[in-house]
């Protein structure tokens, strides 16, 4: 009998978040620079959803620990 398997390889990307509330990529491993290039993208617009600067000018903090996977 034959058996086949099926490498899934699994990504971490670590966020941390600074003393002052903002929120910031620690590891992003990527294949290449293109797939670099559209994670650092994606990462910037989930980052700017919480690092968003209310009217008074002082950052909005939602502290909560991220590790996202994929």
């Amino acid at each position: 009998m034959l058996d086949k398997y099926i490498k899934i390889n699994e990504r971490v990307i670590i966020s941390g978040q600074t003393s002052s509330g903002i929120w910031y990529c620690k590891e992003l491993p990527a294949k290449d620079t293109k797939e670099a290039d559209d994670l650092i993208g994606e990462m910037n617009r989930i980052y700017n959803k919480y690092n968003k600067t209310s009217k008074n000018g002082s950052k909005t903090q939602k502290k909560t620990d991220k590790t996202i996977t994929g």
